[in-house]
């Protein structure tokens, strides 16, 4: 009997320090997605001065659309009516975000654009409230009031003058539209397949930003090998890569400390946007942190419900 208790304790440990080393490479790799994609504000950055934007989003879209359906392509034959209906609904955000986004990165900096853009940590319990009827921890208040305090002190230069321009207003417009994404996806994946939902979404929006050249007026000019270079980096990279991993490493640990995580984006923003020589005024800096410490809260806050 105590050979037998020893052994099922031994197996027991083992598999419990194998769970633990495999949740502690899961996290490695989605802090080095937000790696990827603290990167890609500077990167879409000058990649909108060589070509204009929402051509600039046709090409990364189109690039991550084909490379789902070619990675994915035995699970989209079985795509059903629901998966395209919820997906184009999805899409519409994620278009939406990626659009405002990539417009605003015109007007102001990387590191501002990197932290405004993590303010959907906060906004996510507040939307779902009306969206899911979920109620946030009373922990999750307070970090949107840190949050709400830092965006306020990141618009203010060291004058002490109120800097918060057209730029700053279209990348927090890109920060609902990344709550709202996250929350109609919390409502409509558990009922599709999310490869699948997936790549509806990333193909919504390819096709809403090829759209929008043609509303927009933009010229169609073969956009130069630097511009491709970044396009495809994104495409492959920081979207069709991005998102299979995140539906890979989220069956093994929960959204919440996936969130955690992803609150990291905006610090590497910030740093990319500081290596290339971008500044921050004293205040814009207190607030970074402050919007910082709101969405860590917030995560918090949603793991203690």
């Amino acid at each position: 009997m105590t050979i037998e208790l020893e052994l099922e304790n031994s197996i027991g440990t083992t598999s419990g320090l194998a769970g633990f080393w495999r949740k502690i490479r899961w996290d490695a790799l989605l802090v080095f997605l937000t790696v990827i994609w603290g990167s890609t504000f500077l990167l879409v950055q000058n990649s909108i001065k060589l070509v204009e934007p929402f051509s600039f989003l046709s090409m990364r879209f189109t690039i991550a659309t084909l490379a789902l359906a070619i990675i994915f392509r035995k699970r989209i034959v079985r795509i059903t009516r629901r998966e395209l209906v919820t997906g184009s609904i999805i899409g519409v955000f994620v278009f939406s975000a990626f659009a405002l986004q990539t417009v605003g990165l015109q007007f102001t900096t990387t590191s501002k654009a990197g932290f405004i853009t993590g303010l959907y940590v906060p906004l996510v319990p507040v939307m779902a409230i009306f969206l899911l009827r979920h109620f946030p921890a009373p922990l999750i208040w307070v970090g949107v009031f840190f949050s709400t305090l830092g965006m306020g002190l990141l618009s203010i230069n060291d004058n002490f003058n109120l800097d918060f321009g057209m730029g700053e207003l279209l990348v927090l417009g890109c920060a609902v539209a990344c709550a709202l994404h996250i929350v109609t996806v919390s409502k409509f994946a558990p009922q599709a397949d999310a490869i699948n939902l997936t790549t509806v979404q990333i193909g919504v929006t390819a096709l809403l930003s090829l759209a929008s050249v043609l509303i927009s007026g933009e010229p169609w000019v073969i956009a130069p090998a630097p511009a491709w270079g970044s396009a495809l980096f994104m495409g492959l990279i920081a979207t069709a890569f991005a998102l299979s991993v995140m539906n890979r490493a989220q069956q093994f640990i929960s959204s919440t400390r996936a969130t955690l995580i992803y609150a990291l984006e905006p610090a590497w923003a910030g740093l990319f946007g500081v290596l290339a020589g971008e500044t921050l005024s004293l205040p814009a800096m207190l607030g970074c942190l402050l919007i910082f410490a709101g969405m860590v809260v917030s995560g918090i806050g949603e793991s203690s419900k």
